[in-house]
């Protein structure tokens, strides 16, 4: 059961990696955004939504249709400027592969029935072959500090490493 903070800690990961060197820090903090969007579903939680609708948990916005579009805008809103002009489609792909991280993440877990990749064009929720995340006998605490081990540290220490290794302090922004 991947939190927030840990797709965003591997989408800041991910943009820390695949942007030229030296890594900008907005990109990477955007991207961070960016990976823990899709769970914005649980706004629709009080409304006590069938876990079958399409605008349920791990459902629309958990599809490739949604990393697509979400990409695209956020990086019109937050790329505006003639700095970005010429990295936009890169920045876009970043971000792109940021939020596919989540419904990824998510199919790596038990927890729930799946993940929509492929909605609206599907309903059909799908898991990979391999569900290391989210053993149900383990309890909250057991499952936290799972992805704890599993995910997030692993996702800061290579976020870390992407700005030690390749460019200068995230004191600077670009």
């Amino acid at each position: 059961m991947p939190t927030p903070i840990s797709h965003a800690a591997v989408g800041f990961a991910i943009a820390a990696w695949t942007q030229p060197e030296p890594p900008s820090r907005k990109v990477c903090v955007v991207a961070a955004a960016c990976a823990a969007l899709p769970d914005i579903d649980v706004l629709g939680w009080p409304l006590h939504l069938a876990s079958t609708s399409p605008f349920g948990h791990r459902a629309i916005t958990h599809s490739l249709v949604f990393a697509l579009v979400s990409a695209l805008v956020a990086t019109i809103l937050f790329f505006r400027g003639d700095q970005w002009r010429h990295h936009r489609a890169r920045i876009a792909g970043i971000l792109g592969l940021a939020l596919l991280s989540h419904p990824c993440l998510d199919g790596l877990s038990t927890y729930s029935v799946g993940v929509e990749f492929f909605a609206p064009f599907s309903a059909q929720r799908l898991r990979f072959p391999w569900t290391p995340l989210g053993v149900p006998s383990a309890g909250l605490a057991g499952q936290l500090i799972q992805e704890a081990l599993l995910v997030l540290a692993p996702a800061v220490l290579m976020g870390w490493l992407g700005f030690r290794r390749r460019g200068p302090s995230l004191r600077e922004s670009r």
